[in-house]
């Protein structure tokens, strides 16, 4: 079901019971009682602290390693209800994440992009996260690992929607090529996760309306993507992503 189970790892830490450390993604803001300090929402209602993003930028999508001890004072029921957060021990930024629109016009499919790299997987393991309007998710290709790319998500609203055995899927394509603000690296191959955000909202919250009209309380997306270049000839692939929950989508700020 919903949310990341690559991206939201969980294990137990140390010898305490109520000790718990995770990799997560979040979003910066203004904790939600007293606007008074920025705080990481890992979802809707939920978000830490640390001081490890007080120098970061408002809407920064960060990939985090954190540590949590709801023993300590700090993460008592009565300072959290008052503050509206709880207190990382630890924590690590591993990530922040580049951040794309989605588009809302499907580039000619026919024809390779300037550059363009061929993806081997476009959604791993079919985890989708989404926190506040952004949709983020791991994609496996093979790049020199300081190579900045340029990420294309799009759709056609006009014909997204097709039935096959039954089950609706919505299109979207991905497609990548080097960053052309950014120098082509000289470094060697290496296959690479790469961890995006994309501005999903409106698609995925008119997604949602029109299959909860239809009486349905998940949907999926699926993935249209450029696996292979051979001689500016495209080979296309499509992976689905795993039922995504309508009354997350509706009920996300």
């Amino acid at each position: 079901m919903f949310f990341v189970s690559l991206l939201l790892f969980a294990s137990c830490m140390g010898e305490g019971v109520n000790k718990d450390s995770r990799s997560a993604v979040g979003v910066v803001d203004l904790d939600a009682k007293t606007y008074s300090k920025k705080v990481l929402y890992l979802s809707e209602d939920f978000a830490i602290y640390s001081g490890r993003i007080v120098n970061t930028d408002f809407g920064a999508y960060l990939y985090v390693y954190y540590e949590i001890d709801y023993d300590a004072p700090e993460n008592s029921y009565e300072n959290v209800e008052a503050n509206g957060y709880l207190t990382a021990s630890y924590m690590e930024v591993i990530q922040e994440l580049d951040q794309f629109r989605m588009e809302y016009a499907v580039t000619d499919t026919t024809k390779a992009l300037t550059n363009e790299v061929a993806i081997l997987d476009p959604i791993v393991s079919g985890d989708l996260g989404y926190v506040r309007g952004k949709g983020f998710f791991f994609s496996f290709i093979e790049i020199p690992a300081d190579q900045k790319l340029y990420w294309d998500l799009s759709c056609d609203m006009m014909n997204h929607v097709k039935e096959v055995y039954g089950q609706r899927y919505y299109d979207v394509y991905l497609r990548s090529y080097l960053h052309p603000e950014y120098p082509v690296s000289t470094k060697s191959l290496d296959h690479s996760y790469v961890l995006n955000a994309f501005d999903m909202r409106s698609y995925l919250e008119r997604i949602a309306l029109e299959e909860k009209s239809l009486g349905n309380s998940t949907f999926k997306l699926r993935f249209n993507y450029v696996s292979k270049i051979d001689d500016e000839i495209l080979t296309w692939g499509q992976q689905e992503s795993w039922e995504i929950a309508i009354d997350y989508i509706l009920t996300a700020e």
